[in-house]
């Protein structure tokens, strides 16, 4: 009989999360701080959307046709039960990534999106997606990919084999998922009171598994037992990609982009003194720890002009999401937590404060006085955005 599982969990649902860096909104502001061309977005693919939150409410709140697909059947009609009662733009099946990505009845994408897929399937599903890619995502499209890299989960990669092992051979065959997992759990941590030099070596696991007991067992059932998991190097990453004629643009994950939250000043000169882009992103992966990247990749980069990519950026709108008083001051970073200058921060809130949409221009102009430039609202907003408290606005048509 056929597993149509391919090896990836399927007797315990998803998390009902939604994933804001799936929004196709999202690209244009990290685009234009990178200098690249973005593409306008009419038609979007989610491959893999679980519940499928994310891509019901992008089709929802915006005039893109999406189309996506998960494997998983009770998960496929959920999701397309809330994209029929919103009256979406979603053509949403239950295939398998093989059947899906065959269908001759598929548009070609401005925009495709994988979240939390890559890093859980078989290099068999792997070759299936980026010939998808070369053939489906238009020139000059986005691929959003975000997958667990190197050097971050490093230590993790033989206890997590070390659990998967214990739910397979120790587990009882009518424990069920959620069962064998706390079993699992339970026998890691017997294991490091022990003191094993592995234990010595990565002091850090051990927190690991205790931060694991607390969480969500149906996160755990698709984070770390599923058959295939496997942490891949930016670098490997790109060679993947390579046939698909993909080129990396930018990270998705808007604090990224602000070096000084996530690298001290030496390890900004350090990699400022690497010519090649690809290789200074291993190497900064590195520097961070980096254990999960969120990255765009497009198809064919183009630079922008000065000029252009100045317009383009003060004609970016955001607006306040958040309330005002529930704004922290504060932002996380591969280096801690970092307090926010609140002689920049607090005249830009102050600004949004009534909920209504400006441009970054607008906001430039407004906080000149408080001698502000251009560059810290910019990095104010990245920041902002990146923290859930601002979004961009969307065109009024």
């Amino acid at each position: 009989m056929t597993d149509w599982t391919a090896g990836y969990v399927a007797d315990i649902g998803y998390t009902y999360g939604y994933y804001t860096e799936l929004n196709p909104q999202r690209i244009k502001l990290p685009f234009l701080a990178s200098g690249l061309v973005f593409p306008e977005v009419g038609t979007a693919c989610e491959l893999g959307f679980g519940q499928g939150l994310s891509v019901g409410i992008h089709a929802a709140a915006s005039v893109t046709a999406w189309s996506g697909t998960d494997f998983n059947p009770s998960q496929a009609g959920f999701a397309q039960e809330i994209a029929n009662v919103s009256g979406a733009n979603a053509r949403l099946f239950d295939e398998a990534f093989a059947e899906f990505c065959a269908r001759p009845d598929l548009p070609d994408f401005d925009y495709i999106g994988l979240h939390g897929i890559w890093s859980w399937i078989s290099d068999e599903n792997r070759h299936i997606i980026v010939d998808f890619l070369r053939r489906k995502l238009k020139v000059g499209g986005v691929l959003y990919i975000s997958y667990n890299t190197q050097p971050g989960w490093a230590a993790m990669v033989p206890m997590r084999e070390l659990l998967n092992q214990h739910a397979d051979v120790m587990g009882a065959s009518g424990q069920g998922i959620v069962g064998r997992i706390d079993s699992a759990l339970d026998f890691a941590e017997r294991m490091l009171a022990t003191n094993p030099v592995y234990g010595q070596t990565y002091p850090l696991v051990a927190e690991r598994i205790k931060r694991m007991k607390e969480q969500n067992r149906n996160y755990l059932a698709h984070e770390y037992f599923n058959r295939d998991w496997h942490p891949m190097s930016f670098a490997r990453m790109a060679e993947w990609l390579s046939p698909a004629k993909l080129n990396f643009a930018c990270s998705a994950h808007y604090t990224d982009h602000v070096d000084a939250v996530n690298l001290s000043e030496e390890q900004q000169a350090f990699l400022k003194d690497i010519p090649d882009a690809m290789f200074r992103e291993t190497v900064r992966d590195f520097m961070c720890s980096t254990q999960f990247r969120r990255d765009y990749w497009v198809k064919g980069a183009r630079q922008l002009g000065t000029f252009e990519r100045g317009e383009s950026l003060r004609a970016q709108r955001v607006i306040l999401v958040n309330t005002r008083d529930a704004v922290e001051l504060k932002v996380s970073g591969a280096r801690g937590e970092a307090t926010l200058n609140e002689n920049v921060y607090t005249p830009i809130l102050d600004l949004l404060a009534h909920h209504k949409p400006l441009s970054l221009g607008q906001i430039e102009d407004a906080v000149k006085g408080h001698g502000l430039v251009f560059a810290q609202v910019l990095q104010a907003a990245m920041i902002l955005v990146g923290k859930g408290d601002l979004a961009l606005v969307q065109d009024d048509a």
